[in-house]
């Protein structure tokens, strides 16, 4: 790696390398003084140990852009290893941190760090992430003005903290989010409705493949109108024939939606008329 640091590499991938933590302290060597590299590709390595400490270090003098650490067996005790990195990196915008195990209490540290880095886009998706870490990703995404995508698909999310990260996200500049296969019920809907009817940045919300029939939807639709979301992916929620009206009150009066996505749910039945009616007054360009 020490030939690195004179290279002119602007990418380098090195996926499914079988690496170590050992090999932590000659990343470390390759990536701190090299002035060129802006995207570094690890994943689906196993770098989790006491030397990944050196590569995080290593990360604050570098010029990357772009890092991807998913699959990479990283744990809670990584987190302020990665706080530390993107905390002092003045270039880092695309962090991917997707298919490690970052829940505990460490999390905090993690997320405490975002309000001062520079990431636009962070991947967290399948991170074994509960309920009770959504007050420390709420902490994180409160005050941050960079964050523009935060991906937090396959955890789960349902339960009464999730407020937490709804209510954040009202003061947020997240303008994608993708909260597909959380575990999110009917009673997530108020919170969701919350999180999205102040918002002026949300224009794409990913809630496919969780279970948002019920009494609530209503609130979630209803919210709808006054948020500026163009793209609504809402398949494979469980949703059937009684909750067309709602669906149909949430498009009939926004101005925004271009995209709805109700794939894979069961909406035969006499309300289908409801929401076949809201569509010619609607703006939806796709219809899935």
């Amino acid at each position: 790696m020490a030939a690195l640091t004179t290279s002119r590499i602007e990418e380098l991938i090195l996926y499914s390398n079988h690496l170590t933590d050992s090999s932590c302290p000659h990343l470390a060597s390759g990536i701190r003084n090299n002035q060129t590299l802006r995207t570094l590709n690890l994943s689906k390595n196993n770098l989790e140990g006491p030397h990944f400490t050196d590569l995080m270090a290593a990360l604050t003098t570098s010029r990357i852009e772009e890092l991807q650490l998913n699959n990479n067996f990283l744990t809670d005790s990584s987190c302020p290893h990665l706080a530390f990195g993107i905390r002092h990196s003045q270039t880092l915008r695309t962090l991917d941190l997707s298919y490690n195990n970052l829940e505990g209490p460490h999390f905090s540290d993690l997320m405490a760090s975002l309000t001062a880095s520079q990431i636009e886009e962070l991947q967290l998706p399948y991170n074994r992430l509960t309920d009770s870490s959504c007050p420390q990703l709420a902490s994180g995404i409160r005050n941050n003005q960079t964050l523009r995508t935060l991906n937090m698909c396959g955890n789960n999310l349902e339960g009464p903290h999730f407020r937490d990260l709804m209510a954040a996200l009202t003061t947020s500049r997240i303008e994608e989010l993708q909260l597909d296969n959380t575990h999110l019920t009917d009673s997530s809907c108020p919170h969701l409705a919350s999180g999205i009817r102040n918002n002026q940045t949300l224009r794409i919300l990913d809630l496919s493949w969780n279970n948002l029939k019920g009494p609530h939807f209503s609130d979630l639709m209803a919210a709808l109108t006054t948020s500026r979301i163009e793209k609504l992916h809402l398949n494979n929620n469980h949703l059937t024939d009684s909750s067309c009206p709602h669906l149909a009150s949430g498009i009939r009066n926004n101005q925004t939606l271009r995209i709805l996505n109700l794939s894979e749910n069961n909406l035969e039945g006499p309300h289908f008329s409801d929401l076949m009616t809201a569509l010619t007054t609607s703006r939806i360009e796709e219809l899935q």
